[in-house]
Formats: structure tokens, C-alpha cells, sequence
């Protein structure tokens, strides 16, 4: 597992003293031998959308859906998060 870039960005952003997010994308750029070399935006993994929610809350995402591109809010990516 490599550490993503949605985590780098937060932590260094956070480390700089910014405390509010308003929108993230997080982008796939293939490796240099990759058939397929288009750059596409993709969800967050599991990982960084816990992390995104725990650190901007009220934060979107900005993923990929059958019409392109939709604008969501982080939570709605991870429901029911730490319910016990």
C-alpha cells in the first residue's frame, strides 16, 4: 500500500496551519508503461475518505459518476461512520 495523495495534501496542509477544506479530487495518473495512460479522476479509497471526514466534514468530493462528474459531500461517501 502507498500512502495517497489525499492524506500528503491534509497533513501538509494542516502542518501549514490551514484548518478548512472546501473541495477534493483525487486524480489517477498511470504509470509511464500503462496502456491506458489517461489521467482520470477517481473516489477516494476507504482510507481517505475516513481521513477527509474526520479532518473537513463538512468538505465535497468531487467524483466520478455516469454523467461525468459530481460534486458530493464527504459523509455521504462514508455512512455511519464510528456508529456503534
Amino acid at each position: 500500500m502507498t500512502v495517497c495523495a489525499e492524506a500528503m495534501v491534509i497533513g501538509k496542509a494542516i502542518s501549514e496551519g490551514y484548518k478548512e477544506f472546501d473541495t477534493i479530487v483525487a486524480v489517477r495518473h498511470p504509470d509511464p508503461d500503462s496502456e491506458d495512460y489517461e489521467i482520470k479522476v477517481v473516489s477516494p479509497c476507504g482510507m481517505c475518505r475516513e481521513l477527509i471526514a474526520d479532518y473537513a466534514k463538512d468538505c465535497k468530493v468531487i467524483i466520478p459518476d455516469n454523467e461525468g462528474l459530481a460534486k458530493t459531500d464527504i459523509l455521504d461517501l462514508l455512512p455511519m461512520r464510528y456508529v456503534r
